[in-house]
């Protein structure tokens, strides 16, 4: 077979160059949770960067580099159409399509990057492959079709020591120096392969030297960061139990009032633990019971509760009706009242002696899974996919929520909760810590994919938006898992997976706010200028830019 050059890199066949894209997408799969070899992702981008130099023209571009990030969507993602337990095949349509379809949002960085590494020449280009892939993220983490599970820093989660600089930078600055490093590996052994350096070169000893600071810098940073935190003191504490209840995500709507006597129980175990709080997983409650055909059943658990003397989050659904003037495009019309209402996966508190709480309504929702994006545009979209579990066609929240429970020293606290996939998103998560909360608290399902990656890969998250935020985050999970996560990222009394269980600790009350929580994502806004200008520059007359090449 006829071999494809470009420079002094060869590439002898096509199956060699299947091989080098089929190594790069399996590296970056293997990186992520809950894979212990992590630091793949360091190297896992060089075949695919050898690769590029390769192919000529922009087909052969697409194909293998779609072949490239569609064996990472499969590794890393096998789990998210719930083909495990098979109970929905809408749900299993999403997850096929969020398979096969998202590796398409990759090429135009690749597109991108192998005309301005043309234009240009190659320091510009690596320096553009860097940039892009770190706004690309960012920019993916903004719109209802947004998708940042897979961000590449996400795959450090348990690298607790490197990740400490997301406290900074948020998760962006972890895959920038994923990038970074692959780049420089790259060059060097592009050059070292093709002799265009030797062994004991300066250039070759730089780039050594280069890469050597990226990998252990931030780890030294981690390690003395873990050493402060651990000396610190003088905060407020709070006891705090999680309810790891177990129950089938899809049964629970059909028998819905099942559930409560089995929180009940567990609840009024932790309360013998001197508890100031409980949380309960996402829609631990299945039922609308804070409507008025609900209040004798409200009521009786509210009495329980004061008898406890233990204020309780809990996840549950909820309605907001409107007027004619105010309704939302996306709203239902009831056919017994003829008001028109949306439902909303929400949390609240209940704490003894008071009758009213807040109610915080998701906001960040799953596309497809609890909301087609843009619904209001797509209206004739939410009849057909709507599901028959009880989601599918949530509202949407309006605004944060901070929350504010009595500590039985006396003092009380303010927190706040988010819900399932919200806690994937650093600049959403950082505005309920701006806002004031002490503490988070992540409430969630994670029962619908079987014993599969994605439970451990949303636990792992975690870890990265305690850091980002120096605060304690209380984790709690229908199924699993549920723990308490420190702000160094470090995971406590971890729960086991699809176990009936409890958990009961102490965490602190912390009121430090990090630069990425004041500030937010200015490294990831630096990164799109950066790629903004690079765009600008290889646009302007060649004779301009000659320099760069």
């Amino acid at each position: 077979m006829k071999s494809a050059k470009s420079g002094n890199i060869t590439v002898e066949s096509t199956r060699h160059r299947l091989a080098l894209a089929c190594s790069s997408g399996l590296m970056l799969a293997a990186a992520f949770p809950p894979s212990p070899i992590y630091s793949l992702a360091y190297v896992a981008l060089i075949p695919f960067l050898l690769l590029l130099e390769t192919l000529q023209g922009a087909g052969k571009i697409l194909r293998m580099s779609y072949l490239t990030f569609v064996i990472f969507h499969v590794a890393t993602l096998y789990w998210i159409g719930g083909f495990v337990d098979g109970k929905d095949i809408w749900l299993m349509i999403a997850g096929a399509v969020v398979v096969l379809i998202h590796p398409l949002f990759y090429w135009p960085i690749v597109l991108l990057y192998v005309w301005i590494r043309r234009r240009l020449g190659l320091l510009a280009g690596l320096v553009f492959f860097v940039l892009a892939w770190t706004s690309y993220e960012f920019s993916h983490s903004l719109s209802e079709f947004s998708f940042p599970w897979i961000t590449l820093g996400n795959s450090q989660a348990y690298d607790l020591r490197r990740i400490q600089i997301v406290e900074f930078t948020s998760v962006y600055g972890l895959s920038f120096l994923v990038l970074t490093f692959n780049v420089i590996g790259f060059v060097l052994i592009t050059k070292l392969a093709t002799r265009g350096w030797s062994f004991r070169s300066r250039s070759a000893i730089v780039s050594v030297v280069i890469l050597i600071v990226l990998y252990f810098g931030p780890w030294i940073y981690g390690e003395t960061r873990i050493h402060q935190f651990a000396s610190e003191s003088g905060f407020d504490t709070v006891n705090v139990g999680v309810v790891q209840p177990n129950v089938d995500p899809f049964d629970k709507w059909k028998n819905r009032s099942e559930q409560m006597p089995i929180l009940m129980t567990y609840t009024e175990k932790l309360a013998r633990e001197k508890t100031d709080l409980v949380v309960w997983p996402e829609t631990a409650i299945p039922l609308f019971i804070l409507q008025p055909q609900y209040s004798d059943y409200l009521s009786s658990f509210r009495l329980i509760l004061d008898s406890l003397r233990l204020s309780v989050l809990t996840g549950l659904p909820s309605l907001v009706y409107y007027d004619s003037a105010s309704t939302p495009i996306t709203a239902q019309k009831s056919l017994v009242s003829g008001m028109h209402y949306e439902e909303f996966n929400s949390t609240t508190t209940f704490v003894p002696g008071q009758n009213v709480s807040p109610v915080y309504r998701k906001i960040v929702l799953v596309p497809f899974a609890e909301r087609i994006p843009y619904a209001e545009t797509f209206r004739f979209l939410i009849e057909p996919l709507k599901w028959n579990v009880g989601i599918g066609m949530w509202g949407i929240g309006k605004d944060t929520v901070v929350f504010s429970v009595p500590l039985r020293n006396g003092h009380s606290v303010r927190f706040s909760s988010v819900i399932c996939y919200e806690s994937v998103y650093p600049d959403f998560v950082r505005q309920f810590v701006k806002r004031g909360a002490q503490f988070l608290v992540i409430i969630t399902n994670d029962s619908w994919w079987g014993n599969t990656s994605g439970a451990y890969q949303h636990v792992s998250y975690a870890s990265l938006r305690a850091v980002e935020n120096r605060r304690w985050i209380v984790r709690s999970a229908n199924g699993g898992i549920s723990g308490f996560i420190d702000p160094t990222g470090r995971i406590h009394d971890e729960t086991k997976l699809y176990d009936t269980a409890t958990i009961h600790g102490t965490i602190e009350s912390r009121g430090d706010m990090t630069f990425y929580a004041l500030h937010g994502d200015v490294f990831a806004v630096l990164c799109v200028a950066g790629t903004a200008l690079l765009l600008l520059i290889a646009l302007l007359p060649q004779r301009k830019t000659s320099e760069l090449s």
